[in-house]
């Protein structure tokens, strides 16, 4: 490994790109949180018997009758196991982790940025990423999962390396 790559900047911007990564993996998880939330409700909500849908005649003969009956079902499973799986509660700690990890990313954004106006680390710049890594350390403590969805978490990370290549960093002159 040469200079460049040992420089101490790197810390910053491999904790950049990890707070991007988190940024980008749990608005996804969000995001397919909120759609299974609001797919139940619909279900719920489609078949509750004052629902005008109820009514539509095509649901009384056929195809229609069959598909009515296996909605009803679902609606029926839906609304016994969703207070159970907690989406309210999920979503409110996936925003916060997704909020968090976004303010994370925002900060070491701009202090990326600051290092290439001053074409150096200084001693300002380290003090600032060390109150940075705080704010991460939180993050990480307050994960609102056990084990991440790896699937979802190596598109994230591929996304990342490509909105931020390696070439893309300011690394000072080692001196």
């Amino acid at each position: 490994m040469g200079a460049r790559e040992e420089h101490p900047v790197w810390d910053v911007y491999d904790l950049l790109r990890s707070a991007r990564l988190g940024e980008k993996y749990y608005g996804r998880r969000l995001e397919r949180l909120e759609l299974l939330n609001i797919t139940c409700e619909i279900i719920i909500a489609v078949t509750a018997t004052s629902s005008a849908i109820a009514s539509f005649p095509f649901w009384g003969e056929g195809f229609g009758a069959q598909l009515w009956k296996y909605l009803i079902c679902l609606s029926a499973v839906i609304s016994i196991v969703k207070p159970f799986l907690q989406f309210t509660k999920k979503i409110r700690a996936y925003e916060e982790q997704y909020s968090g990890y976004r303010m994370l990313f925002y900060d070491l954004k701009s202090l990326r940025i600051d290092i290439n106006q001053a074409q150096d680390y200084s001693k300002a710049h380290q003090a600032r990423f060390n109150r940075i890594k705080e704010k991460q350390r939180h993050l990480v403590g307050n994960a609102p999962e056990r084990a991440d969805n790896e699937k979802i978490k190596d598109a994230c990370a591929s996304s990342v390396l490509l909105e931020m290549p390696t070439e893309s960093f300011y690394v000072p002159r080692t001196p």
